[in-house]
């Protein structure tokens, strides 16, 4: 189990990077999954668990851009459930 979520954290990570470098990282600068050289799999995972985490977003009908404020409460919702468990 830990390992999967570790692989997950892993591949998260590397498509942030993605996006960072590519500078998609708001609506006018949102790119084609296939500009951000993307995994062919990444639609479908937008249609599923990626898409409801809201980090990547989707605009005009197939680009995509990196939302750095849903990052960071995604970020901040992790850290408060850690935070929890170890009380």
């Amino acid at each position: 189990m830990f390992r999967r979520r570790r692989e997950i954290r892993e591949h998260l990570l590397e498509l942030i990077e993605k996006f960072r470098k590519k500078g998609a990282l708001s609506p006018e600068k949102a790119l084609t999954a296939e500009e951000l050289e993307l995994p062919a799999e990444f639609k479908e995972r937008m249609k599923r668990r990626l898409g409801q985490l809201g980090v990547f977003v989707e605009v005009d009908g197939g680009k995509y851009y990196l939302s750095e404020e849903r990052l960071k409460e995604v970020k901040d919702k992790i850290a408060e459930r850690r935070q929890s468990r170890n009380w």
